[in-house]
């Protein structure tokens, strides 16, 4: 079953964004074919692990992976999300990732989507982080028809933390649903979820941010930010973010920063004899780039960078 697909707590009624029904993924897991992978790390280590998960072989396919990271290692996958070369253009997929960090330990996360317009992505995550562990995630969402993303990471241990950096760039009639939430049991522990993306054409997108404090978890620091980058008129933007209380001792921060381009800085670059629809694309790009840095691979950010390298559309001035 998918874990994310709903809040916490139903907090947006008004605004219909607390859930939303995935119950043909979740069949999809009952009938489809599914590779399941257990992976277990018990030795320190900077070497990734690549596991390319092209969905061109079929129309609907599942696949889980099951991390169980031992106490003290160091861990980091890297999962290319691609349609592959195959004559299928369109269909579903499941992607599930599972993990237990024990303590102390450290697991890093990669994933890079680049579908083409025909598939719709159910792309799931969850675990645990025991005491002193630490999971960090990184995403880059730059294609597919429909996206559907979630995170349900359970800070049980003391001192536990968790990362997470995502950058889309989303146009044409893409739908990007997103809900996160860092669930904060142990004490001293700490999450950071920073978003930012761009959004052009008829595009869609939510942003569903939750850091959930449970009583015990005295000391937790959370925090949560958005940025959004506008192109169009056009395009349909929801930012959730929601903070659940129920300890007295913690941190809770989080804001978002949506719109488009600052006007003098557009005046100052084209001062400077750049042309504006050259601005926004720099500008869109950067965005991207800015999460692609933190791959510590530099084979795998020359990919992605060839994937951004690509014109941006802009529209919404040429009126």
């Amino acid at each position: 079953m998918l874990s994310n697909d709903h809040l916490p707590a139903r907090t947006w009624e008004w605004l219909k964004v607390n859930d939303i029904d995935l119950k043909e993924a979740n069949g999809l897991i009952g009938s489809a074919p599914v590779n399941e992978h257990v992976i277990a790390s018990g030795q320190t280590g900077k070497t990734p692990m690549y596991l390319d998960c092209k969905v061109g072989d079929a129309g609907r396919q599942a696949s889980l992976h099951n991390f169980e990271i031992g106490a003290g290692s160091v861990c980091t996958v890297i999962q290319f999300i691609t349609s592959g070369n195959g004559d299928i253009s369109s269909g579903e997929h499941v992607l599930q990732n599972r993990y237990h960090i024990s303590d102390g330990a450290e697991f890093t996360l990669i994933q890079i989507q680049n579908l083409n317009d025909g598939w719709r992505l159910y792309n799931d995550c969850s675990g645990i982080c025991d005491e002193g562990a630490t999971f960090r995630r990184i995403q880059i969402v730059l294609g597919g028809g429909y996206t559907y993303m979630g995170e349900f990471c359970d800070l049980a241990g003391e001192k536990s933390r968790f990362i997470c950096d995502i950058g889309y760039n989303i146009g044409g009639t893409h739908n990007l649903d997103m809900n996160y939430v860092a669930d904060h049991h142990g004490r001293n522990s700490s999450s950071d979820i920073h978003v930012s993306g761009v959004m052009s054409d008829r595009a869609c997108k939510v942003f569903r941010g939750t850091i959930d404090f449970h009583r015990g978890c005295a000391g937790a620091k959370g925090a949560e930010i958005e940025e959004v980058l506008l192109l169009d008129d056009t395009i349909e933007n929801k930012t959730v973010p929601l903070i659940l209380c129920d300890e007295e001792d913690v941190e809770g921060n989080h804001g978002a920063t949506i719109g488009r381009l600052d006007e003098n800085l557009i005046f100052y670059m084209k001062s400077r004899g750049i042309d504006e629809d050259e601005i926004y694309s720099m500008m869109a790009h950067a965005r991207i780039d800015a999460v692609a840095s933190l791959i510590p691979d530099m084979s795998v950010r020359d990919r992605v960078y060839e994937m951004i390298s690509g014109p941006i559309e802009r529209d919404c001035l040429k009126k």
